[in-house]
């Protein structure tokens, strides 16, 4: 037997087949299944759908579910909640997005201007917060997620570095527009599992022109965010695409740009990998030279706290140090082995130390201090090698 619910009468073990309201509203990409988590039940609850249908034979009724002993659901935290509103919205909001360019309708700067404010309103917040919420995409919603993502992340980045605050609605616009052309990509490409043949991957290449061709013709689109739309997978070396052009030819917002769509794209689950951890992508991305400005990736962890094991960093007390692991009690505390004395120019007696983000100065290139034989050294000063680039995927 099927029966219409409102949300707030949901119960756990009840059996789902179908939603009303805006698909873009649907907190859950499949549309049968049973209700067993109570995290799953609170976002059903919080969502924006207007009613679900239950099937009572595959799943229980509601006089049943009443009987049924459920663990209580936490109570909202406000923080939380506001944040994961933004995300929703943003997600609709570049959803709709991309229904018009499918309609041959033009780009509004001006209607996404409210989605970019209350996203640079959490991020200015609690960061740490809507970053995190933002990497909890799953692979259906990626490409929709992605682009949010990639917005609130350039954002806090622009504030970390000092960037005029009134450049920050651009900035944020330029995120939530940079991946548009891939509404030109076949799905069968753009979520293809394995790997991409060398045909595919050349029509892969083509959506930062392709989406630059759309965001122009708009004619209400800032020329920053134009630029990061055409140059998010150019590289410092010269070897990305589509223009093959080097640092010296890319502007700081393209840079930028760069960055966060890839950690972005490391930290997701896509169709072909799982997710990496956040310090996992970091430290890989450190040691993919030339794909990245450094000075500005360095910059960039530092405006997230996370710092990889195995970084060399200087602290507060004229002292350089290796990052060892994270501190469980406090995330935003990376944990750090003391060895070197700046002052005397001496090693010193390694010390383990749990050290806010405020007391790292600075990373630094272990060339840079004549640690030529870094690997070694970091191995010793570890006790085990470094994590390898592709460890944890």
């Amino acid at each position: 037997m099927l029966l219409r619910l409102p949300p707030k009468d949901v119960k756990l073990g009840m059996f789902i087949v179908s939603y009303e309201g805006s698909w873009a509203d649907r907190p859950f990409w499949q549309s049968r299944f049973r209700l067993e988590s109570p995290a799953d039940l609170r976002r059903l609850r919080h969502s924006a759908i207007e009613a679900i249908v239950i099937d009572t034979e595959k799943g229980l009724s509601p006089a049943e579910a009443s009987r049924r002993r459920t663990p209580a659901l936490r109570s909202a935290d406000p923080d939380r909640e506001r944040a994961s509103r933004a995300v929703a919205k943003g997600k609709r909001a570049v959803i709709r997005l991309f229904d018009d360019v499918r309609m041959g309708r033009h780009i509004s700067a001006e209607r996404l201007a409210p989605v970019v404010a209350e996203l640079a309103d959490e991020v200015d917040r609690n960061a740490r917060l809507i970053l995190r919420l933002l990497r909890l995409k799953n692979r259906d919603e990626y490409t929709y997620v992605h682009s949010v993502a990639v917005s609130a992340l350039m954002m806090n980045f622009a504030r970390h570095l000092g960037l005029d605050e009134a450049l920050l609605p651009e900035i944020g616009l330029a995120g939530l527009l940079h991946d548009v052309g891939k509404i030109a990509i076949p799905s069968d490409i753009l979520n293809k599992p394995g790997q991409l043949t060398e045909g595919e991957f050349a029509v892969m290449k083509g959506h930062p022109g392709n989406g630059y061709d759309l965001l122009r013709a708009s004619g209400s689109i800032p020329e920053l965010a134009l630029d990061v739309c055409l140059s998010h997978h150019e590289r410092v070396d010269g070897t990305g695409y589509p223009h093959g052009r080097n640092g010296q030819g890319l502007s700081l917002l393209a840079r930028m740009g760069a960055i966060c769509d890839v950690y972005d794209a490391l930290t997701s689950d896509r169709a072909y990998k799982d997710a990496w951890t956040p310090q996992h992508a970091l430290g890989a991305m450190r040691r993919w030279k030339g794909h990245f400005d450094p000075e500005l990736l360095s910059a960039f962890m530092a405006s997230l706290g996370i710092f990889p094991i195995g970084t060399l960093v200087r602290i507060r007390d004229a002292t350089l140090a290796i990052v060892i692991g994270e501190n469980p009690e406090e995330p935003a505390c990376p944990m750090v082995r003391s060895f070197y004395s700046i002052s005397r120019s001496c090693m010193l007696p390694a010390e383990d130390v749990a050290i806010g983000t405020p007391g790292i100065l600075s990373l630094e290139d272990p060339a840079d201090w004549g640690f030529e034989d870094w690997g070694d050294l970091a191995h010793e000063l570890l006790g085990r090698a470094l994590p390898a680039i592709g460890e944890g995927e």
